[in-house]
This record gives C-alpha cells, structure tokens and sequence, in this order.
C-alpha cells in the first residue's frame, strides 16, 4: 500500500504540473512513444523476474495446470461481471453513455482488427523473450536473490516514470475531473461486478477440481496479489493451495498485460479493464491509457482498489487464518 500511494502522488503531482502547461500541449506528443517504451521494457523485466524465480518454474507441472484453469474462470467470471454492471449502467463498448460514440475510439482500440491483436503479441513475446533469459542466462550472471533485489528496485523506478508519464497526459487532456463527475453509480457497480464474477469462478472451480469450496474462494479472491493471498492461504496449512494461489495471482496478472489491448479492441474497455485484477489500479494502468479512453481510467482504478481491499479482507476471513 505505500508503493500505491507513491505511485498516486506522482501522478498527482504530474497531472498538476501538466495543468499548467495545457496551452502548450502540442509540445508532448513524444509521450506516447515514451509510455510504450517502458510499457515494454517493464513487461520484458516482469518476465525476468518470472523465469529467475524458482517458486514460478518448479511450478508449471499439475499446479501449473491448476493455476492456468483458475485463471482462464476468474477472467471470464470478472469479464462477464464488467458486462454486467456495463449493462445496468448503459455503457457502450467505449466506456461511454449508451449512444455516444468517441471520436477516434475505434483507431484507438486497434482499428479494423490489427492494433490490439499486434500490441498483444509483442508483449506476449516480450514476457517469454524475459522469462527464457531469466531461467537460462540469469543465473550465470548473478545470485537470484542480488537480481530480485536490483530488479525490484528498477521495477519501482519504471512504474514511477510511466505512471508520471500517464498523470502528465491526463493533465494535458484535462477531462479526468469530467469523467469521474460523469461516471456516476458505474464506478461502484463495475468494480463490485467484478469481484463477484472471480468469487462465482471460485466456486466453479472448487466444483470441478479437487480443491474445497472454501480453498476455491480464497484462490479466487487473489485477484493477483501474488504477495499477500498465497501467504496467507500457505500459512493456514493449505500447501497446494498456496501454490495454486502463487502462480495463479502471477498469471492473472501477467495474462492480464498480455490480453488488455486484445480484450480492448475486441471485445470492450470494461471488460479489459477487470482481466489483471489488483493491477488494474497500478501496473496497467498505462495500458488503459494507450489503449482506451480517459473515461475507462476512472473504472480501472475502482476495480483494481475494490479488489485490492477485497482480497486484504476475504483471503484471511474464507481461509480461516
């Protein structure tokens, strides 16, 4: 939670500065290029950081599978939740009231077919590219724990230097204030939709996997927090579940970056927005930027709250610890 307020504040405190610089904002088109520069070169680090992890490569047998499956229902059940509340609230595809259409919106989520499909590969590629060079050459270069410590750190730099870059975009554009004042009951709806969409996953889950409906719901309510759910469902004495719940909570948010643009373009903004879980409020955050609208920022940054707090409060409370 202290990286997330350091995150925010320098966002603020980017979207402030850029306020005052408005009338000069045809000077900072090079922004863009900037965002999707460390787009990429934060993912390629996340799949150094995932190929040098013993925790993550020893598991890709049977709880691989596991994990895999849980993933795939969390991010249909969260998809379907994001419809849901979309539906209630009357948003188009765009995140926007029913009717309406953005200018641009459809060059912005991939255009005739290609963009979100392109955009989506390259990441994909880029989370092996990192994964394969994190399991084969890392350790021949340097102890795991010396990396994590070096990677971690450049990871906080990153996040800071592109979320500063998304809050300074913002406040070139100047419409946030508008668009949450415009979002209305749909930013609680989606988020709360979303939750439970990944619980009812949960519960499919436990229905057809060895798991127990109470080892289900906990898996289920990581919504990507690979530091806190495993720990706790571990440490209640739920070994394989904890395991489940590690590689799980990794995959969500790595599918998560991987799918955004796709689901964008193909699907909704909503909907993509509910894929990476607690990321959605950090780590995805210039992903939405690029590839959706201002509009659908003010729903990703709910949910990912909604579920960080969620997962903090049920994990402990369905696990029993």
């Amino acid at each position: 939670m202290t990286l997330l307020a350091l995150y925010w504040s320098i966002m603020i405190v980017c979207y402030l500065i850029a306020g005052k610089l408005r009338c000069h904002k045809d000077r900072f088109h090079f922004l863009d290029k900037l965002t999707s520069f460390f787009i990429y070169l934060l993912i390629f680090l996340m799949g150094l950081r995932m190929g040098a992890d013993k925790e993550v490569t020893s598991s890709l047998g049977s709880i691989g599978v596991q994990a895999l499956f849980i993933t795939f229902l969390t991010a249909v059940g969260s998809m379907l939740g994001g419809t849901a509340a979309r539906k209630i609230v009357h948003l188009n595809r765009h995140a926007l009231p029913a009717g309406t259409e953005e200018e641009g919106a459809v060059e912005r989520s991939g255009g005739v077919n290609t963009s979100g499909i392109k955009s989506s590969v390259i990441i994909c590629l880029m989370v092996i590219c990192g994964m394969l060079l994190g399991y084969f050459v890392l350790p021949q270069l340097m102890p795991p724990e010396r990396f994590e410590e070096i990677s971690g750190n450049l990871l906080v730099i990153g996040l800071c230097i592109m979320l500063g870059s998304v809050g300074f975009s913002m406040g070139l554009d100047g419409s946030i204030v508008r668009v949450l004042r415009g979002a209305g009951l749909g930013v609680v709806l989606v988020p709360v939709f979303s939750v439970l969409g990944s619980l009812l996953a949960g519960v499919v889950y436990a229905f057809l996997t060895p798991m127990t409906m109470r080892e289900g719901l906990a898996i289920s309510a990581g919504f990507g927090w690979y530091t806190m759910a495993p720990s706790v469902i571990s440490g209640a004495g739920h070994a394989v579940a904890g395991a489940v719940s590690f590689l799980h909570n990794v995959l969500r948010e790595t599918m998560g970056l991987i799918f955004l643009p796709l689901i964008a373009s193909k699907i909704g903004y909503i909907e993509a927005i509910t894929i990476p879980g607690t990321a959605s409020t950090d780590l995805c955050l210039p992903l939405v930027e690029k590839y959706c609208n201002p509009e659908t920022m003010a729903y990703s940054f709910c949910t990912g709250m909604l579920m960080c707090l969620s997962c903090a409060a049920l994990v402990p409370l369905i696990i029993g610890a």
